[in-house]
């Protein structure tokens, strides 16, 4: 995306790959004072792999433990050519629930939501953050600005097959607008 090509669900697998990385490492993997130095970073860089990180953990992301890059054992999602990357191969999916870092997974308990999560938090409402780190909750939001109506006036024809919708926002839209 950032290299203006054309692109396809491989975006999507290098973006889980970055996300979990981040959840595996408590660190960003790529970082840059600006958009450039950033998207340079993204297109340029290796970052290292921790080594409290599992080598099941590392070969999901980088593809196998050391400095190998060329010719890597294991597919892998933070691989830069698109055709090698984890997930992007006929076999799609299936290669990432075979992984070795999956390997304890029951995908058919999983599809069948018999699975208990190994944390579920507690929550006393809707708006509670007692679960994320005052750091984080304590910065002031940074809302880019919008008109009032811009949602309400927005093709909704642009959402067929979403179902989800936030409630409290929905409320707080209208209530917003009537203000107006």
């Amino acid at each position: 995306i950032i290299l203006y090509q054309p692109y396809g669900k491989s975006v999507d697998w290098w973006a889980f790959g970055v996300l979990l990385y981040e959840m595996l490492a408590a660190s960003r993997h790529f970082d840059g004072e600006d958009e450039e130095e950033l998207f340079t970073a993204i297109t340029t860089t290796m970052c290292p792999y921790p080594k409290v990180m599992s080598k099941e953990a590392v070969t999901i992301c980088k593809g196998s433990v050391g400095s190998c890059q060329v010719n890597c054992p294991y597919p892998q999602f933070l691989t830069k050519d698109t055709k090698k990357r984890l997930g992007c191969s006929p076999a799609g999916e299936r290669e990432i629930r075979d992984h070795v870092f999956f390997r304890r997974i029951d995908w058919d308990r999983v599809a069948s939501r018999d699975v208990q999560p190994p944390f579920k938090p507690r929550i006393k409402s809707a708006r509670d953050v007692s679960n994320f780190d005052r750091q984080f909750t304590d910065e002031a939001a940074k809302l880019t600005p919008t008109d009032k109506l811009f949602i309400m006036n927005l093709d909704q024809t642009e959402f067929t097959g979403f179902s989800y919708v936030n409630p409290e926002f929905i409320v707080d839209a209208w209530a917003d607008a009537a203000r107006a």
